[in-house]
Formats: structure tokens, sequence, C-alpha cells
């Protein structure tokens, strides 16, 4: 069937995601000394020719009085910045390359939390792109022509999906997407009613919105929605998300870390070990104050592209934090593993550690005094942003039985975790909307630790 269909789906995309996924689903299987010189010489190949053909990067190299042979490997990559949204903007033309006429290229613009911004792929990018994603789906079980419900809360693509190219290769796919912007019990209801109709083999979504049709199919009892898997992406899975999605579905979740920017970065397989890097196409770094961490640690991530000569992204701060991995996973894939993704980088909070005498950061997603607390207080929801060192905003929706002395109790918590000057100003609403991406993040800080 997919034989069949991919081709039909490449004419209709302007792809050749058929022919790159062949590809990939042989060199996934490759032991993993020889998938890294892989990634070593595509690694060489884009340096040259950002080197060669992109202003910004010559630029670069010049600056740092670097030659080629000067940077060969990950470990030389420290020689180079760091690219960040803010320098991606200033430089926007001198980060294309010249050997590409500007209609030759596809124009993007990245999701995010308000830090937007534009790019270019090429054809062959969005190809390799695609098609490591569905090897990803793969892993799942899913195939091309399951039927799939996509729980997605991005404005920006679900206008897509309203294209008519989009609601072709939708019904060509199989796929129904759900706003999920709004989910009231009334939306939850209509949702979980329509999944028990169109019975999916496999959901897919942004990780909250899965995780809340899920605890409203606990909370009232609906069954007979059982797909093969659910996928998972855009936001960190918590612990608990996942346990209530699978009891919900009775299946298995598997996550994936993918990007506008980038395309698929990593995902986890049936092993559940850690997430699977997409080598082919993407070279990660962990680092923390300017250098590479050691495994296990928390590093802030640093992608940099390997397959898109048209405007190449070379260390580029995703605005996430991970933990990379020597590990060898035992599902035989030779693809390297990171062992988490701990969250976004405006997720950790800033904190004033007195023992060490400086300040420290603190992650909002795994289980900690932050989240623990919270679970004590009647709040329906709520939004905690760190604007600066000295001021905490708190925006919540009030649960049945919120008094004042919870208010009281959220005020001195915050204090005593980030000290008895700091200004916390708590703001009641009666709703509590995703942010412009979509996205249903609780703790921001404004703050990147990653950098101090």
């Amino acid at each position: 069937m997919q034989n069949f269909m991919l081709p039909i789906y490449d004419f209709a995309r302007r792809t050749s995601r058929f022919r790159v996924g062949r590809i990939l689903e042989k060199i996934q299987w490759l032991p993993r000394e020889e998938i890294e010189r892989l990634q070593q010489k595509n690694l060489c190949a884009v340096l040259k020719h950002a080197y060669e053909t992109v202003p910004y990067y010559r630029r670069v190299f010049r600056e740092r009085r670097l030659s080629l042979g000067d940077v060969k490997r990950v470990t030389d990559l420290v020689k180079l910045p760091v690219l960040t949204k803010a320098l991606v903007r200033r430089n926007f033309s001198d980060l294309v390359s010249h050997t590409f006429l500007k209609n030759e290229l596809i124009p993007c613009r990245s999701g995010g939390t308000g830090d937007q911004i534009s790019f270019f792929i090429t054809r062959e990018q969005q190809s390799w792109e695609i098609a490591a994603e569905f090897r990803a789906y793969g892993w799942a079980g899913y195939r091309f022509g399951d039927k799939c419900v996509l729980f997605w809360g991005s404005p920006v693509d679900l206008a897509k999906y309203e294209s008519m190219i989009k609601r072709f290769t939708s019904r060509f796919e199989r796929i129904v997407v759900l706003n999920t912007y709004v989910l009231s019990d009334e939306v939850l209801e209509k949702y979980t009613c329509l999944m028990k109709r169109f019975d999916p083999i496999v959901v897919r979504g942004y990780a909250s919105s899965v995780y809340l049709v899920a605890n409203y199919m606990l909370e009232n009892g609906i069954e007979g929605v059982r797909p093969k898997a659910v996928i998972t992406s855009a936001e960190s899975l918590l612990d608990f998300q996942r346990k209530t999605i699978e009891e919900a579905f009775g299946c298995k979740v598997f996550d994936y870390y993918g990007s506008r920017e980038i395309g698929a970065i990593a995902a986890e397989c049936e092993e559940h070990c850690g997430y699977h890097i997409s080598a082919e196409n993407v070279m990660l770094e962990f680092v923390k104050d300017g250098e590479h961490v050691a495994a296990g640690e928390d590093g802030e991530i640093l992608v940099t592209s390997l397959r898109n000569f048209g405007m190449p992204f070379i260390r580029y701060a995703i605005g996430d934090v991970g933990k990379s991995s020597y590990d060898v996973c035992s599902c035989g894939r030779g693809l390297p593993l990171m062992s988490s993704i701990e969250g976004r980088v405006s997720q950790f909070m800033a904190v004033y550690d007195k023992r060490l005498g400086r300040i420290i950061p603190v992650s909002t997603v795994a289980p900690g005094p932050f989240s623990m607390a919270l679970m004590q207080v009647p709040l329906e929801s709520y939004r905690i942003v760190q604007e600066s060192l000295d001021r905490v905003v708190i925006k919540a929706v009030k649960g049945k039985g919120y008094l004042q002395r919870h208010t009281d109790f959220i005020v001195a918590y915050v204090r005593k975790v980030f000290g008895d000057n700091i200004a916390v100003e708590v703001e009641f609403v009666d709703y509590l909307p995703p942010l412009p991406s979509g996205k249903r993040l609780v703790f921001i800080s404004k703050i990147n630790q990653f950098e101090q």
C-alpha cells in the first residue's frame, strides 16, 4: 500500500520522501560508529558549503581567524558562535547561500511563544525532514494511510490545513485534525465521540492537549477508543501525563522531538530507553556556560542542520534543554541516543543558591518543589512567569473551594523559593488560553540560566 501511495503523496507535495525514506530505513540499522562517520561527513559538507557560499559564515570564520581545517568534528564547533534567533533576524539575507535563487527556496516561520523567526529551507531538506519524521512514527507502528487523529493547537498550522493541498493530503493520509486551542467540556465531549466513530489506529498531538483529552476520558468513564499507539510532540511529556494517556487509550506513548526550523530531531522507539537522534540530518550539542557538558548532565541543546544548504543553521539555539547519552539501545538501531528532553530553556527558573553563592537553573518540568506545592492548591489552571530576578507574575483560574489562604500560601511559597525580597503579583482570570503557539506552558522564565 505504501509503495503505491507514497509516490502520489510526493507528487502532490513536490517532495522526495519516498526515495529518502528508503535510505533512512537502511541507515538506522548500521553500526553506531558508521552512522557517526556519515554524520561527520555531512557536517564537513555543510560547513564547507557555508564557508564558501554564505556571507554570514564567511565573515564569522574570518573574524575568528579560522579555516575549514579548524572545524572538522562536533568538539570543534565550540570555536563558532551560537546562532540565536536575534542573530537570524539581524543577518537574515547574509545567512542565505548565494548558490540558490529565492524562488528555489521554501519560506518558513518558526513556532514558539512570541520569539518567531522567518527562514528558508530547500526542497531536499524538506524531503529529509518529512522522511525522518515518519520513520520515527513508524517506530510507534504508524504506517502511511493509517487512520489518525491529530490534536493540534497552533493557529499557523491549523490555517495551513485549510489549504487545498493540505485538505487533499490529509484525506489521502486519512488524518482528522482537531483544534485544541480551546478545550471546554463541550469540545472534549464532541472530540471523544468523533474518535469513537472514526476508530483511529494512531493518535498524535501536543502532549498537554492529548493529556487533557485522556484525563477527560478517564473522569467520564469513556471507553472504546483503542489506538495502536499515541505519539506526543511539541511540549515536554511529563511522567504523570504519560501514565494518564496510556491508561485512557490502553496503549504505549511514543514521544517525538522536532521543530519547524530543523524538522525531525529525535524520537522514542519501541524500547523507550531514550530518544534516537536523526543523526543523518542533525548534529546535537549539549552546552552550559559555552562548554559541552558530560553525558547525563543538563545542557542547552544546539542543533546543526546537515541538510539545509539554502540557509544553513549551525549551532542554532533551539531553546530546549536535554541530556545526551552514551547508552546503546537494545532495539538494534545504531542511531545515537539522548536520554531525555528536560524542557524549554524558559522552563528553568533562576534561583539563588545560598550554599553555592550563585544563581542556578531549577527545572519546573520534572516533578519538583513548584509542581508539588501547587498540587495542594485548588486551581483549575495557572501560569507563573519569572519576569526578572526580583519579580514573578502569576495568572490563575480559581477552582472549587479556593480561599484567600491559598493565595497567601502561593505567595509565601514563591518567596521561600526565590527570596523574601521578590515581588509576587497574583492575577485571577476566568480562562487561561494557550500561548500563541497553542502550547500550554505553566512556568516561563525570561532569564536564560544556561548563558550565565
